[in-house]
């Protein structure tokens, strides 16, 4: 397995991938490189002292580092991507975490970057940034979506899967395309609803926007925890797999008419069938148990 992994953007997700892996392996060696100030301090309080920082990608042959995980917001690839390019990394594989792959893997393929690739994607997370909301259980019983590209050794697929796993996961290969089809579904779509609802609920007239805090129910206090997310995040999301998510918009504009019109004739019959209906997809996701509530484990 790795000896030495490197995690490039340590915030959420890199500190909770950090802190899982130092937890089950004592001889792993965790590197961060992150441009946010005070990035060590930070560390260091945050109980993750065994964390080393680089100062430089430069640094990476001087450290043997065999396993690189991109954690940054995904407007940042292409710079990175160059930089990593520009070393040696024959020995070393590099996955990532983001949450769109077409784009990742075009841009991959047309600059002919020749460091040993094999995207990834953990469907993990919650609402807040930054490395001192990250915990060791954020991953456990979850799915890790691998994208290989054309040139992709088996060997090194295998090896980021066994990482992915190592951490608890569940692991499933995936075209690039299906996975963005997929996830602008379940995942796209449905921030791209929360933030929409909680704009139009800031819209409404000043006496009624007074209350939304003091009397939010259960469904748009979850609307607003979604909507709490990492906004520049979700903007590169957005303009990443921003095809997928404008049809998808088109539907969901479609069904809320189909909505509207049943509300407008009183047609409870059809309201009733299409609750049922949604009813049931949220108990096989149940079922699945991937509808679990993340808890902190420090």
């Amino acid at each position: 397995m790795f000896k030495n992994i490197l995690i490039i953007g340590f915030g959420m997700i890199g500190s909770s991938i950090a802190r899982t892996v130092l937890k089950k392996n004592k001889s792993i060696k965790i590197f961060a490189f992150d441009k946010s100030p005070n990035l060590k301090i930070r560390i260091n309080k945050s109980k993750l002292k065994r964390v080393k920082v680089l100062k430089s990608l430069n640094e990476i042959k001087d450290q043997n580092i065999d396993f690189i995980i991109i954690c940054i917001p995904m407007l940042q690839y292409q710079s990175i991507f160059k930089k990593l390019n520009d070393i040696d990394l024959q020995q070393t594989i590099v996955t990532d975490v983001g949450s769109t792959k077409v784009n990742i893997e075009k841009i991959y393929i047309q600059k002919k970057y020749q460091f040993n690739f094999i995207p990834s994607h953990p469907i993990a997370g919650i609402e807040k940034a930054g490395l001192e909301n990250g915990f060791d259980g954020l991953f456990t019983n979850r799915y890790n979506i691998i994208c290989p590209i054309k040139k992709s050794s088996k060997i090194h697929i295998n090896k980021v899967s066994k990482f992915w796993r190592s951490l608890n996961m569940k692991t499933e290969i995936m075209s690039a395309k299906e996975h963005d089809k997929v996830l602008s579904l379940t995942s796209h779509l449905p921030h791209l609803i929360s933030y929409s609802l909680v704009l139009t609920a800031m819209k409404k007239e000043t006496s009624l926007n007074s209350k939304l805090v003091k009397f939010s129910a259960g469904g748009f206090r979850d609307f607003t925890r979604v909507a709490g997310s990492d906004p520049e995040m979700w903007r590169d999301i957005f303009l990443a797999n921003s095809s997928q998510i404008q049809k998808l918009t088109s539907n969901f504009i479609s069904e809320l008419k189909e909505f509207s019109r049943n509300l407008n004739k009183s047609n409870s019959h059809n309201l009733l069938t299409k609750l049922k209906k949604t009813k049931n997809v949220r108990d096989k996701i149940v079922k699945a148990r991937q509808a679990g509530k993340f808890i902190p484990n420090d």
